[in-house]
């Protein structure tokens, strides 16, 4: 089976996955178990359960794995709203105010809490803040929370933290008064987040959807898509892509979203990350770990090569038909001295 045939699949069964009521999975049993792993191994597990359900493939081995991961993610999201209260009330007590992102954030957009996997709970807080919350994260008080710390949203967004602080919104978990971004920030992180990381995750271009479909009236695409039109244009077609691969109702989705041109190297680019998984891989040979493994470290080195999306967002590049060769390039520069400098500063 080639690699695109094999990543269409997966969008074919990951299609509107996030409704209530999503449509019938007309897949063959052999089709499903040649994608099965990749679904499980990138937390897409829950959702083909999803679409499987009222097939008569739900009682299959396959089937079986999936309706599994879904009854995983039913009691991990518990634990993860439960422990999310938790680190709120905690940083709270402290004098530090966090903002939620995705996880929980974006999981209450998905018909049941069993479609989305809780991993870390990913907190910003002021930058001011950053040190003060990741020495009390860092407490024995707070040993038990896996807290993935952001200093502002550098790291997830151009607009600064006192943009997003005054736009935020609250709901509830446990009691307690959860901030997480609005709905027009909280969209435009998981646009670039999903781009900055490669695409690798399809379940990331799925929160993107979700987030689309559940958007308020209200919703301000203006506010979305800012004034820098070269980033407007890359959070345009990762919702167009959202629409062409798994099937997003971009019903009242503006022109100046849905007249945007996509590369041509871009839905090839998302495909094979999703057969490669390069970024997954790359996690299991960090650099950082260079001096110690060497030659475990470069037997991996070949996944540290940034495919077209990662290297044209590492160095804030424009979604052209140009090649992308130089910017990948670029961006292993940056990415090596930025490595570098890190070292000098440690050392």
């Amino acid at each position: 089976m080639r690699g695109g045939c094999h990543s269409e699949l997966i969008a074919k069964t990951l299609a509107r996955s996030w409704r209530a009521l999503p449509p019938d999975l007309d897949l063959r049993e052999p089709e499903l178990t040649a994608i099965a792993q990749t679904l499980l191994q990138t937390g897409a597990g829950g959702l083909a359960w999803w679409r499987l359900r009222t097939s008569l493939l739900k009682d299959s081995p396959v089937g079986s794995d999936f309706h599994q991961a879904f009854r995983l993610n039913s009691l991990h999201a518990a634990r993860a709203e439960k422990q999310t209260a938790e680190v709120f009330t905690f940083l709270r007590n402290n004098s530090v105010a966090p903002i939620l992102v995705k996880g929980i954030a974006v999981a209450r957009l998905y018909a049941d809490q069993g479609l989305r996997p809780s991993g870390d709970i990913d907190l910003c807080v002021e930058p001011s803040q950053h040190r003060r919350a990741d020495t009390l994260l860092r407490s024995e008080a707070a040993s038990h929370y896996f807290v993935d710390l952001h200093r502002g949203f550098a790291n997830l967004d151009h607009h600064s933290w006192r943009e997003i602080f005054d736009r935020s919104i609250r709901f509830t978990v446990e009691g307690v008064d959860i901030r997480v971004p609005c709905p027009e920030d909280h969209l435009r992180i998981l646009c670039f987040h999903f781009l900055r990381e490669g695409a690798w995750r399809p379940l990331w271009l799925c929160d993107v959807a979700a987030a689309i479909e559940a958007r308020p009236a209200t919703f301000d695409w203006d506010l979305f898509l800012g004034l820098d039109e070269r980033r407007a244009k890359w959070f345009a077609c990762v919702i167009l892509l959202a629409h062409q691969l798994i099937g997003a109702d971009l019903q009242g989705v503006p022109d100046a979203v849905t007249t945007v041109a996509l590369p041509h190297w871009l839905v090839d680019g998302v495909l094979k990350a999703w057969q490669v998984r390069a970024m997954q891989n790359r996690h299991q040979a960090p650099l950082v770990n260079a001096w110690r493994a060497p030659m475990f470290t470069l037997r991996g080195l070949r996944h540290h090569w940034p495919n077209p999306i990662e290297g044209t967002i590492g160095v804030g590049g424009p979604f052209n038909n140009f090649p992308r060769l130089p910017l990948q390039v670029g961006h292993c520069i940056v990415r090596a001295r930025n490595h570098f400098r890190r070292r000098d500063t440690k050392f």
